[in-house]
């Protein structure tokens, strides 16, 4: 074995356990160290020996020893430690007896620094009732009473107790003779924990902070946690990432900002890094921020600065006020903690947000920087100076090695050109709504206030209104339609309107029914728009009906028992319409007359089986594809209406797929965009979103776009189905993109109702110019 050997068997312990029975005091005596260690909070130790007091060097970097006031109360664990060090010519060095309760463990951990690179660990076994487990590396033993072994633990180690009764060992150092000359403290050097404030290094560096001498107590305790218990190992325990993908380590720092010491010291390392910037006002997005940020403030009332502080969500509250900012923003200058600054997604959303207010992050402070590729050009991108007490070299981690974990591109895909809210959003339905459309001249959107607004595709500039008027908090959902001058959407008030697109001015609207949530699609060789309609009646609340393009005129109808909220999908050249309806059914029509070639019926499995969005033609292979309320992909023959296959998500599906040659794109409310190999009937690969998507993929511009309930849009290589790049916005993004190659602008619109005009950042030079009166 490469990290334990067997050194001794059969050693009488029973005068050495007699030796601790009558002193049970003792271990009590010092609790320092099963309270300031997470992995060791399980465990009892009486010190023998112990580090020598330096508050200049680190516990791990201190090589003096000294005997403690209870070595004396135990001469015959004194005299066996003492002959063990004898027998291998070396130096006794720490020494403790610890105890572990029942059925505990010592979480896995590394003895990391100098103190523990040149010794050498021992472990006598006093009392095991089921044998001690111990595991080092890739190894593991189970150690018996009167067993003495070495073992390497500068490896990732662990122990556990499996027996009913306390597991009590000898722990002991030894420095070899031939080490001895390396282990030598410098020169004591005085505290300067009165002058840390003038220790701070000029705030606009981008590397680790060099922390004031002050701070090393507060920063030994915080790396000493860190070390014991927040660093996570694969070949230990099981860890996974959001797509599904093993990890061979990471950092969990909830393990570490749960315990109020912890927090104490990270506090204090804050304050000591940034005492000279105040006044400012600290906030961080959820959740590893939340206790930093309680914890700085608690310290700022006790040091007499007491400190404004705000939280960001990381996606709006859809209830009460709907905040995105939890708190109240000031005038000061912004500082945002975090716990580790790795790819930059969890700062680029806090900036993201701060831009809605106009607000700007003057510094941020995390406890663990990568020091990652991303991280470092997100800080340089955004000039924000970054402090920060540890990096992975403090925990001996390689630099650079979480790249491939981080689903944010180095570079934004795009820029923002302008942007244009709406009055009277609703937090309350994180939905599909009205997804912009645009000619090329201006953009046109719906929004929940019922205003309808058409803006100039170039600047944003608002062009002309057109109001609709309801009691409700939904009022235009659907996605207009743009043909011919002409635009056409539904409204919650009932009716279905066609608007000039220059003017905004009514042509005609169509009135029978009580709500339309659905999006028209349109046949302008048919003179026809298909669209959804819901109604008050019981038992007849829903239908599917062509309207005539140039009157609004009903053409024919097919009546559902339940609310039809769902769009159509229309295929020109066989003249089919497909519409699902909250009936659990989808259905198939003969465009021209509305004759039903056949309706489908989902399976439910005990859910809602209704279809809320549009399906889609793979006119490759004939068939249609929907998405469904009960977790389902449905591959359906349009012929015959029969299933061909499906894929099962894991939660509903509310949202239209998108057909590439022979994939398809949907995604689901179990935070995965599924892609489906349409020619081999499988699925191909998901895409780990960490948020719902609700936002339907489109093919602009030869790359496939969706947003998610993150605010982050995602570019999608359309051969591949790879991640190509992420863009950040402050809401959730559930409404489809839109291009124009007339501005070269694309155009994504929040569920609030935001709409951003967006340039690729790969045409950055190209910059969006009104054109002039000539153009």
């Amino acid at each position: 074995m490469r990290f334990f050997r067997q050194i001794r068997t059969g050693i009488d312990v029973a005068p050495l356990l007699s030796e601790i029975e009558g002193q049970e005091d003792a271990w009590l005596a010092d609790t320092s160290r099963q309270n300031r260690n997470f992995v060791q909070r399980d465990t009892n130790t009486i010190f023998l020996r112990v580090a020598a007091k330096r508050r200049d060097i680190e516990l791990r970097e201190n090589q003096e020893t000294r005997p403690t006031i209870v070595w004396q109360c135990f001469p015959r664990a004194a005299v066996f430690m003492a002959s063990v060090a004898r027998e291998f010519g070396a130096r006794l060095e720490r020494a403790t007896i610890v105890r572990l309760k029942p059925h505990s463990v010592v979480s896995p951990h590394v003895d990391t620094g100098s103190y523990y690179f040149l010794r050498d660990r021992f472990h006598l076994v006093l009392s095991s009732p089921q044998g001690s487990v111990l595991a080092s590396g890739d190894e593991q033993v189970r150690m018996w009473p009167g067993e003495l072994w070495w073992f390497d633990n500068k490896q990732h180690h662990w122990a556990e107790n499996e027996g009913d009764g306390w597991r009590i060992h000898y722990i002991f150092d030894l420095l070899p003779r031939g080490l001895q000359h390396l282990a030598v403290n410098p020169v004591a050097i005085p505290d300067h924990r009165a002058q840390a404030a003038d220790s701070v290094p000029a705030a606009r560096s981008s590397g680790p902070l060099p922390f004031p001498e002050g701070s090393s107590s507060a920063r030994v305790q915080l790396r000493e946690a860190i070390s014991g218990s927040a660093i996570l190992h694969g070949d230990q325990q099981m860890l996974v990432s959001h797509s599904g993908r093993k990890y061979t380590w990471m950092i969990d720092m909830r393990r570490v900002l749960t315990d109020a010491r912890c927090l104490d010291a990270a506090a204090e390392l804050f304050w000591d890094a940034l005492g000279n910037e105040f006044p400012f006002q600290v906030g961080g997005i959820e959740t590893a921020a939340i206790p930093l940020i309680a914890a700085i403030a608690m310290k700022s009332v006790a040091r007499g600065t007491p400190v404004n502080s705000f939280i960001v969500r990381k996606e709006r509250k859809t209830y009460g006020a709907g905040q995105l900012v939890e708190g109240i923003l000031t005038d000061d200058s912004i500082v945002i903690v975090d716990d580790v600054l790795n790819s930059g997604q969890s700062l680029e959303k806090v900036r993201a947000v701060l831009d809605v207010y106009d607000r700007t992050i003057a510094h941020a402070f995390v406890l663990i920087d990568y020091r990652a590729r991303r991280g470092l050009e997100w800080r340089e991108r955004n000039e924000v100076p970054v402090l920060s007490p540890f990096d992975l070299g403090d925990f001996e981690i390689p630099a650079d090695v979480t790249d491939k974990k981080a689903v944010i591109s180095g570079e934004p895909i795009f820029r923002k050109v302008w942007s244009f809210t709406s009055e009277r959003a609703s937090f309350f339905h994180r939905v599909p709504k009205s997804f912009p459309a645009t000619d090329g001249k201006r953009v046109y959107f719906g929004s929940d206030s019922g205003t309808f607004r058409a803006l100039d595709a170039w600047t944003g500039k608002l062009e002309w209104e057109f109001h609709i008027r309801t009691a409700g908090d939904k009022n235009i959902w659907s996605a207009p339609a743009v043909h011919d001058g002409r635009i056409y959407f539904g409204a919650y008030d009932g009716n279905v309107y066609c608007l000039d697109s220059r003017s905004g001015e009514e042509i005609w609207r169509f009135t029978e029914a009580d709500w339309v949530g659905s999006s028209p699609a349109l046949a302008p060789a048919l003179g026809l728009l298909f669209i959804g309609l819901e109604f008050a009646t019981p038992g007849k609340q829903g239908s599917i009906a062509a309207l005539e393009l140039d009157t609004g005129r009903k053409v024919w109808e097919h009546q559902t028992r339940r609310y039809t909220h769902a769009s159509p999908a229309y295929w020109a050249d066989r003249q089919l319409v497909a519409c699902g309806s909250n009936d659990d059914e989808l259905f198939l029509f003969d465009a021209p007359t509305g004759h039903v070639r056949w309706r489908f019926q989902t399976r439910g499995d005990g859910r809602k089986g209704s279809i809320r969005h549009s399906p889609a033609f793979d006119t490759k292979r004939g068939t249609v594809i929907a998405g469904c309320a009960d977790g389902f992909i449905y591959i359906l023959d349009v012929d015959q209406g029969t299933e061909v296959w499906s894929v099962r998500t894991d939660n509903e599906v509310y949202t239209v797929p998108l057909c590439v040659g022979d994939l398809a794109f949907m995604g689901s409310t179990d935070k995965f965009l599924y892609v489906l190999d349409l020619e081999q009937r499988s699925l191909k690969t998901r895409i780990a979103t960490q948020s719902k998507v609700y936002g339907p993929p489109r093919l602009l511009n030869g790359a496939i776009y969706f947003g998610a309930c993150n605010g982050l849009i995602y570019k999608l290589d359309p051969a591949t189905a790879a991640v190509a790049g992420t863009f950040q916005l402050p809401d959730a993004v559930t409404n489809a993109l839109s291009y124009s190659p007339d501005t070269n602008l694309y155009y994504a619109l929040t569920y609030v109702n935001e709409l951003f005009a967006l340039q690729s950042a790969a045409n950055r030079s190209l910059e969006a110019v009104e054109p002039s009166s000539s153009q």
